[in-house]
């Protein structure tokens, strides 16, 4: 069981002023627990709690958790507090049930996901509106930027972790139950990520994979936002990774090793396949930019993978940044941090005038 020390040093890394919940129904289950609608009732705030299941034992031998358990999620979350597409969390507390003592996360109550838009447009048998696509991918592009310039890796981006805000359209990254800080020469999970957004050197057996992982996941959320539907779908791991060469085509020998240096550099994989263009993949739905940057995400090597802060200043938003619409400027609120490693040229891009104009960014 979680000592009261422990309990104390959670309650005070998230800095939690007392609060008292009213549970009101069930938004979600999964293996990990069961996330709940609720309300603040000192301040009349709707959240979501998510209540997890104790996954390790403690010394004593009864369920608890760990530094490598769900507390982690709370100090990644704590670490990331304050960036718009970060999902908010409110506070954090232990209770009791008859499974042992779960850890109840507090976070801000977005009503959509990504996921969902996506479905709901399937069945309307329409497309989403480019508009809206470049407007919902420039903020998950930023909030990978911010997460990796932090040195974390998410493990597990797909459009079922991204949460929207009705109203502004305002998107934010969640669940962080399996994202790591990055440590070198440390031997990462094996198995990470959700199947349809696995990257191939995860599949091929890397345990030396790094943010470029996201960017892959980034890369395929962006295909679905315009196709509608996974691009790769395979019902295993090793399907997985046919249904990916029957579009890049067969890696070469140079992507087998940027992906598993441990494999002989004389292996080939037979037979040899040629990769579809990638506007037949995009199913001709995607401005030449955009097919542009899908190319420059969704590629075997790792190393070659577009890096979020040159996709953000890539001409595909330049449409974004060029019209000073009150809708824009949660893209454009950029926190200190967030420009620090921009040169003087990046940083003119990537603010437009009229928000520096404004005295804003």
């Amino acid at each position: 069981m979680a000592s009261e020390g422990k309990k104390r040093k959670l309650e005070e890394a998230v800095e939690l002023t007392p609060r008292t919940y009213s549970f009101q129904r069930i938004l979600g289950q999964g293996s990990y627990g069961t996330v709940y609608l609720a309300s603040i009732i000192e301040t009349d705030e709707v959240c979501a709690i998510k209540s997890i299941k104790p996954v390790r034992k403690m010394d004593n031998g009864e369920p608890g958790y760990t530094r490598d358990g769900p507390d982690r999620e709370v100090q990644i979350l704590k670490d990331l507090r304050g960036h718009p597409n970060i999902v908010d969390l409110m506070g954090a507390f232990i209770s009791k049930s008859a499974d042992g003592q779960k850890l109840n996360l507090v976070f801000e109550f977005l009503s959509d996901t990504l996921h969902r838009v996506i479905k709901h447009h399937n069945q309307l048998g329409k497309g989403i509106d480019p508009y809206y696509v470049k407007f919902y991918f420039y903020q998950l592009v930023r909030g990978t930027a911010y997460m990796h310039g932090r040195g974390y890796i998410h493990c597990d981006m797909k459009p079922q972790n991204l949460l929207l805000e009705g109203k502004s359209h305002g998107l934010r990254i969640c669940d962080f139950g399996t994202a790591r800080r990055m440590a070198l020469r440390e031997k990462r999970a094996l198995y990470v990520c959700s199947r349809y957004f696995r990257a191939p050197e995860i599949i091929l057996g890397s345990t030396t994979y790094n943010t470029a992982i996201d960017l892959w996941s980034v890369g395929l959320i962006f295909a679905e936002l315009i196709i509608r539907q996974p691009l790769f779908t395979g019902r295993d791991g090793i399907d997985q990774l046919v249904e990916i060469i029957k579009v890049l085509g067969t890696p070469t020998s140079q992507d087998l090793k940027a992906m598993n240096p441990n494999y002989p550099s004389s292996f080939q994989f037979k037979p040899e396949v040629a990769g579809l263009p990638w506007k037949k993949v995009l199913k001709e739905w995607a401005t030449p930019d955009a097919v542009e940057l899908a190319a420059a995400l969704v590629r075997f090597n790792p190393n070659s993978r577009m890096p979020p802060l040159q996709v953000m200043l890539h001409p595909y938003f330049d449409e974004l940044r060029a019209a000073n619409k009150p809708a824009h400027r949660i893209l454009f609120n950029f926190l200190p941090e967030e420009l620090a490693w921009c040169t003087e040229r990046e940083r003119e891009k990537l603010v437009p005038h009229w928000m520096s104009a404004n005295g804003t960014a």
